[in-house]
């Protein structure tokens, strides 16, 4: 909607209005609250405005922009209204959509390579404690194995290897840190249940010596 309004026809001052039908008005109708309130203080206006407002249910952005003549004097206003709920209401679905006002989850690495999977979650976890392997204290390394155990990253073949390269370890002492990681998991199980899963890390280990 566009409009001028006439202030010397006040309070009839609109004298010209296009769209008319965003908020009902027509040429000869009054000027808004808001407008008056500009008109009250006018000199500690800036003459060019924009500010969000509502009519009906509608979402309205709007332009006000005082005229002057060569003196400096008001003479008129016009005003650009958009309708804008719409634009609103796609906004606050897309924000629902994406969870806004929560941390929004890591996306998911996609890869034709699964050693690039599992170095993406090494980053991942390295970027997120914010050190180096070089800084890190013995602690803070199984504390990286622990989560890339928790995300499934040694279910994948050779992956103790490639973990072992990226903290600067031996995979063996990833292997010792992976068996003290699941040890209470396992001495919540029954004595044969512990043996044969320590039984089935060591066939693990020797296998991975022998790729």
């Amino acid at each position: 909607e566009v409009v001028l309004h006439d202030l010397g026809r006040l309070p009839h001052s609109i004298v010209a209005i296009e769209n008319g039908h965003v908020t009902g008005r027509s040429v000869g109708d009054v000027p808004t609250d808001r407008m008056l309130r500009t008109l009250r203080h006018l000199d500690e206006t800036q003459d060019v405005r924009v500010y969000v407002s509502s009519h009906e249910g509608k979402v309205l952005k709007s332009l006000a922009v005082t005229l002057r003549d060569e003196e400096g004097r008001a003479f008129g206003l016009l005003g650009v209204n958009f309708d804008v709920s719409d634009l609103v209401q796609a906004q606050r679905t897309l924000a629902a959509l994406s969870a806004a006002g929560r941390a929004p989850e890591p996306g998911e690495i996609f890869a034709g390579d699964i050693r690039d999977v599992v170095a993406g979650m090494v980053a991942r976890i390295l970027s997120d404690m914010g050190k180096t392997p070089a800084a890190m204290t013995r602690e803070e390394k199984m504390e990286v194995v622990k989560r890339l155990e928790e995300r499934g990253a040694f279910l994948v073949k050779r992956s103790a290897e490639q973990v072992a390269e990226a903290l600067d370890l031996s995979r063996y002492t990833i292997f010792s840190y992976l068996k003290e990681i699941r040890r209470p998991e396992q001495d919540g199980d029954g004595g044969g249940d512990a043996a044969d899963r320590a039984a089935g890390e060591g066939r693990e280990a020797a296998l991975e010596g022998r790729r």
